[in-house]
């Protein structure tokens, strides 16, 4: 899993890395399935934009701001990783966005140990914002992860969607917590997901989260 999830995490960073003006959502696409092939990992999915359908092929242009979610596997586990990329300036719309996540992403990392339910995860996370001042509707979503993409136990929701269990945190786990950002009207999308394996009195980042943004 650390393998993979870091693998995952250098070969999205890569890609994006190589974007420039007028590139598409398919060119990023084929830049990370590229980076998983030449470092080992077989790449399963790259969200862009919140999009995920494989036809749509919108141009990249300067002054986008855009959430990225990437998985791919190694050795049959998956990393997963998000972010949010700028195409030039930040606007102090998105910059605040993409603050408040990461804000709340670090509240719910300084709580994370066994015995924590997903739905204390979610309020950490949302209550911390909130006490910022945030007023964003960030989905804040708790998921284990490692032979499948998402492997915990839930029942059938609306459409394609399941509702995952209120499940306890057990040592040994590894989990995601997506945060993307749900407002729109803010001038991009944004997102932050790392993965954390569950030690006996907290949490191990398995990837590397100093980028949180990343600024081309």
């Amino acid at each position: 899993m650390r393998i993979s999830a870091q693998t995952n995490a250098d070969a999205t960073i890569s890609a994006i890395n190589q974007l420039r003006n007028g590139a598409t959502h398919q060119d990023l696409k084929a830049l990370f399935f590229s980076e998983c092939s030449k470092r080992g990992n077989a790449p399963s999915l790259l969200q862009i934009d919140t999009v995920n359908s494989e036809v749509y092929n919108k141009e990249l242009r300067d002054g986008d701001c855009f959430a990225i979610d990437a998985v791919s596997h190694g050795f049959h586990y998956n990393g997963d990783f998000g972010r949010t990329v700028f195409l030039g300036e930040p606007s102090e719309s998105m910059k605040k966005a993409t603050d408040a996540i990461s804000l709340g992403w670090d509240a719910v990392r300084e709580k994370l140990k066994p015995g924590l339910r997903y739905s204390e995860i979610r309020k950490i996370g949302r209550d911390a914002m909130k006490k910022a001042g945030y007023k964003y509707s960030v989905a804040l979503t708790p998921h284990s992860i490692g032979l499948s993409h998402t492997d915990e136990p839930g029942k059938n929701g609306a459409g394609s969607f399941w509702q995952k269990d209120d499940l306890v945190l057990e040592e040994n786990m590894i989990i995601s917590v997506d945060l993307p950002v749900l407002n729109t009207g803010i001038g991009g999308s944004a997102h932050l997901e790392d993965l954390t394996l569950i030690t006996s009195d907290g949490g191990e980042q398995i990837n590397d989260i100093g980028n949180r943004i990343i600024i081309l």
